[in-house]
């Protein structure tokens, strides 16, 4: 435990069990460290990555064999696909009364056996099971330097039998200094300043660069880059994407150039016709994974610099200036017309819009409908953090997550959570009120699967199977009287505690929808519900309309991207061959 204190590692989130008994016990007895005990193993994995994203420190997770360890795959697969240190150790059998230790290959030894490696190899940096204590120091080098040093940033899992646990020895981690060299970042300054329409688009992966700093003309956030720019900032025109904010999908759709500073260009962003995506600019991609771009490239958006670094190399040696002032007058001209959202109506977003953020806080929504809402409608400053899990996206992540951060991090905490993902980790409100953490827990309640219901009444005729109140709940829930019952303090009004814990219930028209969307088989600049004459603003050709009920095959779509294509003028033709 010393040894992983010396890299700033002293928190543990434990949920006890026979296999990890021995080294909870050591981390009870060690005064210099903490743990936190949660009450589910998917909860204390969840809280880890929350406690990284908000302090940018690694937690540390114990968990016990077999389902102890079988449960925190889903946290481990959201650190992994959002790119989230964080260090699992898992309890293991006996050595003796394990698989490895026969050769015959029954399905289970020891009680509560696992095979870890296997489960695992696909969503960690590394993942081992200690065979003997002679490997401990190596395998917990290893898996450490892989933790603080590789490019891309990642969970690891160390599986360790309980009798080597039992054994009394110092861990010894030697440190391996990170060498990573990257590709010769090249002078594009005179691409970007030929260029009459730039569109920077900012993800997860600028989050550590100067971005805000260096930036001089237009740009849009993906969810996982939302808090990196102050909303207030006169560059940024919102977010992009199938949920985004219209004005910037309409930059990006019109842009003669994309400069995509860490962002893996997820079809939530592009959307599902990825020919349609920005189809006449010129693409700069900036990702310290390479095997983002070349994703990229071969589901068919064509990137003209593919540029393997870290973004703050791509912007040191690519310095702006001032211009785009003709480009920046059009897209003023967007937001007298369009700036305020017009489909943006109901009960829901009036009240987002309504809870006075402090100064400095971290916000989490949930997943579905309640983090759209509350990614299209609250405004983040310079000192605001936003985050969720945005590629694994887990249902009831945001309450454990939110406990992870009120932990690393003393600022108020704010949770955004529907009746449905409240219920998946609903446990962890008796650790909230244990640790008595200033987290102010919303949950909107719906009476059911709000996102899932508008993907109904677009694609299956509105039949709401197992995804409304009465065939997921029996009845609408009183989560007031549940959060009392936990002992927790609630309130009727939007506020947010600074001291201690807090639950408002948010009741809402179950029909309540999410507005502006982009329906399958449009591009981006034909958001549902289509406004009057949006057309008639585009500097490109657009894309025709597609409207129709049900699901929309491929085939139906590569044909009308045939008769596109046929249909192209020659001026944007040759605009394209060049």
């Amino acid at each position: 435990m010393n040894q992983f204190k010396n890299y700033g590692m002293t928190d543990y989130f434990v949920v006890n069990g026979g296999a990890i008994a021995p080294f909870i016990d050591a981390v009870s007895r060690n005064s210099s460290v903490k743990y936190y005990c949660f009450n589910h193993e998917q909860a204390a994995a969840m809280a880890a990555e929350g406690y990284y994203r908000a302090s940018g420190k690694v937690a540390i997770v114990l968990i016990t064999s077999g389902p102890g360890v079988q449960n925190i795959l889903n946290g481990v697969c959201g650190c992994w696909y959002d790119s989230i240190p964080a260090l699992f150790i898992s309890g293991q059998v006996n050595t003796s009364d394990s698989l490895s230790s026969i050769s015959a290959r029954p399905r289970q030894v020891g009680f509560q056996e696992t095979e870890v490696e296997s489960m695992f190899s696909t969503c960690t940096l590394y993942t081992k099971k200690i065979r003997n204590l002679a490997d401990v120091d190596m395998e917990f080098s290893k898996a450490l330097n892989l933790l603080l040093h590789e490019k891309r940033k990642g969970p690891v899992l160390i599986d360790f039998p309980v009798n080597l646990q039992m054994t009394r020895k110092d861990v010894h981690i030697s440190r391996v200094i990170d060498s990573v060299d990257f590709d010769c970042v090249p002078d594009l300054t005179g691409v970007i300043h030929a260029s009459k329409r730039p569109i920077v688009i900012i993800g997860h992966g600028a989050r550590n660069a100067s971005v805000v700093d260096w930036l001089r003309m237009p740009c849009v956030t993906s969810w996982g880059g939302v808090d990196v720019i102050p909303h207030c900032h006169p560059m940024w025109l919102g977010s992009l994407g199938v949920y985004g904010d219209r004005i910037a999908n309409f930059a990006i759709q019109n842009a003669d150039l994309l400069i995509i500073l860490g962002s893996r260009l997820d079809t939530r962003q592009t959307g599902g016709k990825l020919k349609a995506f920005s189809r006449f600019s010129k693409k700069i991609m900036v990702d310290i994974d390479i095997e983002e771009i070349h994703k990229t490239e071969q589901r068919g958006i064509h990137i003209d610099y593919p540029l393997n670094t870290p973004v703050q190399n791509f912007i040191s040696k690519n310095p702006l200036h001032e211009g785009w002032n003709e480009w920046l007058s059009v897209i003023q001209t967007w937001k007298d017309k369009f700036g305020r959202e017009p489909t943006r109506t109901g009960e829901i977003y009036s009240i987002l819009e309504k809870i006075q953020l402090p100064e400095e806080c971290v916000i989490i929504p949930d997943t579905g409908a309640t983090l759209v809402w509350a990614l299209q409608t609250i405004r983040l400053g310079p000192k605001h953090r936003l985050f969720s899990s945005f590629a694994n996206s887990s249902m009831g992540y945001s309450l454990p997550s939110a406990i992870g951060a009120a932990i690393s991090k003393p600022v108020p905490v704010i949770c955004i959570i529907g009746d449905g993902g409240i219920q998946m980790n609903i446990q962890e409100l008796a650790t909230l009120k244990n640790f008595n953490l200033p987290v102010s827990v919303f949950i909107v309640n719906n009476a059911g699967y709000g996102i899932m219901k508008q993907f109904q009444d677009n694609y299956l005729g509105s039949r709401y199977s197992a995804s409304a109140e009465q065939e997921l709940f029996g009845k609408r829930l009183d989560f007031t009287k549940i959060a009392q019952a936990y002992g927790l303090e609630t309130s009727d009004l939007p506020i947010v505690s600074e001291t201690g814990p807090i639950v408002h219930e948010i009741r809402i028209d179950p029909d309540q929808k999410i507005y502006p969307k982009l329906e399958f088989g449009n591009s981006l600049e034909n958001m549902s519900p289509l406004l009057p004459d949006m057309h008639s603003h585009m500097i490109v050709d657009p894309m025709p309309i597609v409207q129709r009920s049900g699901w929309i095959s491929q085939e139906e779509l590569d044909k009308c991207d045939r008769h596109q294509s046929d249909s192209s003028s020659g001026e944007n033709q040759e605009e394209i061959n060049h």
